[in-house]
């Protein structure tokens, strides 16, 4: 008996630890991949099977790690500027990821993936489209989705009715909490170009997800569900987010929060080289990198000489990620085409991060408390300076407009103000107070998602509603037609006995 129930118990781990996850990464960019990659891992490590369809394939993967090649997506980028606000637009934002959505599945080898294979659960990030519905509809799995960003209108509307319309500002509206009235009727504009945008567009999503997803389904030998049933059905959202520099919010429970997740634990030792420079900086070392995307060899020969005349200037050791050489370096002044950004940051030397203010290096330097100088550029850079520098982690220079002047100033009062050094330190405090890692996070709620088949326990029930329903239209029509019906009555009842009152005085 007692043997039986060992088996029992041995079966019942090993199918909770065998699951195969299927994980899309379809975004041209390293970053986004480190998202992935977060997710990814822990999964590996609680030993389940992945297979990851990406654009960075690896050539020596884990043994529990199938890679599917899609760098082919990589050209879908070519002929996006990001540099250039006036060619680079929502628009043309939303363009290229339905691009990148559609063409994910024109690679044989995804295909294959996709129509040979049975996943248990399907993970992909959200990029300003509902099209990856499909993959988890063609495999009929419960879906798990990846918020790069904190919870915003178009990845709230998903999961729930939109609560924060009236009391927290979108992610691309850049205000203080509480806002004022014009802040909110801003807020309130947002959400409705939001809603409209997605009205209009949805019969060409809907047409996109069918004309790309149901062959897909044919070659399976199963139904695609409606669209109208799955763009939204999501088990698990995962997002980037954390209360101690987003704001705290109402969300059902299965929006779970994980910020930080992509940095490893383990933060690896600094090449020997950096390693001596920082240890031998008495005053203090100053990081400027402007991420993945945006290379330093893109600002222009004026840009350099002035940023390295403003560094020549300070007692500080500056460590530049650039990507080509650069002649007359002051002494203090140490250029490498690639830095370990999480070792340099997590040294206690560091003092300043100067950064484009994409959202993974803002949580790094949250996570190990260095104050920042946002040079943001586009995207969600913009707004991540902004409620940085409102909470005191940061001061922020404009990349377009007097960018030496105003770095230089900001680089002084950083560095002579010890407020932003000890906001980054409290923030950084309360973001790694956790009372349970991320990875066990991720791992637990995707075995849960698959588990339940879809965890409908933790959804909103907002969405077993109407619109209407949600505004509560059709009581109010109640009511209303009550209260006429009340009026109708009343004033029949009282025309009556006027009726009546008049003919008794005529008769008299």
């Amino acid at each position: 008996m007692m043997t039986m129930k060992v088996l029992l118990l041995m079966f019942l781990v090993s199918s909770a630890a065998g699951y195969h996850i299927l994980c899309l990464h379809t975004t041209p960019s390293s970053s986004h991949y480190q998202l992935m990659r977060g997710i990814v891992n822990p999964l590996l490590e609680a030993g389940h099977q992945v297979t990851l369809i990406t654009l960075f394939p690896e050539k020596k993967p884990a043994t529990n790690l199938t890679i599917v090649d899609a760098s082919h997506l990589i050209e879908y980028s070519k002929d996006i500027d990001v540099m250039d606000p006036d060619k680079f637009d929502i628009g043309v934002l939303k363009t290229f990821a339905r691009n990148l959505a559609i063409g994910g599945v024109e690679s044989a080898a995804v295909r294959e993936a996709i129509v040979n294979h049975q996943y248990d659960a399907v993970v992909t990030e959200w990029f300003f489209s509902d099209l990856h519905a499909g993959f988890a509809a063609v495999q009929q799995a419960p879906w798990i989705m990846l918020s790069g960003a904190v919870l915003h209108l178009s990845t709230e509307r998903l999961m729930d009715s939109v609560r924060s319309l009236s009391t927290i500002p979108d992610m691309f509206n850049i205000a203080p909490i509480p806002m004022n009235f014009w802040q909110r009727i801003a807020n309130s504009i947002m959400y409705l170009v939001v809603t409209v945008d997605n009205w209009i567009n949805f019969p060409s999503a809907k047409s996109d997800y069918e004309s790309t997803f149901g062959p897909l389904a044919a070659r399976r030998g199963v139904p695609l569900a409606p669209f109208e049933e799955v763009y939204n059905n999501i088990s698990i959202m995962f997002v980037n987010s954390h209360p101690s520099y987003a704001p705290a919010r109402s969300q059902p429970p299965n929006v779970i929060d994980i910020a930080g997740f992509h940095i490893d634990d383990n933060t690896p030792a600094l090449p020997k080289d950096i390693q001596a420079i920082m240890d031998s900086s008495p005053q203090g070392v100053i990081y400027f990198s402007m991420g993945s995307i945006m290379k330093s060899t893109m600002l222009t020969e004026e840009r350099k000489r002035g940023l390295l005349q403003i560094f020549a200037e300070l007692p500080y050791t500056v460590l530049w990620k650039f990507e080509t050489e650069l002649d007359g370096l002051p002494k203090n002044v140490y250029i490498r085409p690639w830095m370990p950004q999480n070792s340099i940051l997590a040294h206690p030397n560091t003092k300043v991060f100067i950064t484009h203010g994409g959202l993974l290096s803002t949580i790094e330097a949250l996570k190990y408390g260095v104050p920042m100088l946002i040079i943001p550029v586009y995207g969600d850079q913009p707004g991540n300076a902004r409620r940085s520098v409102m909470s005191g982690l940061a001061l922020e220079a404009n990349f377009y407009e007097n960018l030496v002047a105003e770095m230089r100033v900001a680089l002084k009062e950083l560095l002579a103000n010890e407020s932003y050094y000890k906001t980054a330190k409290s923030t950084s405090a309360l973001f790694n107070e956790r009372p349970v890692h991320t990875s066990k996070l991720i791992t637990h709620y995707v075995e849960l998602a698959i588990k339940t088949k879809g965890a409908y326990h933790l959804r909103s029930k907002t969405k077993l509603y109407a619109w209407y329903e949600l505004m509560m239209l059709d009581q109010l029509f109640l009511v209303l037609a009550i209260l006429y019906l009340l009026k109708y009555t009343a004033q029949r009842i009282i025309r009556l006995f006027s009726s009546k009152s008049s003919r008794t005085k005529k008769n008299q």
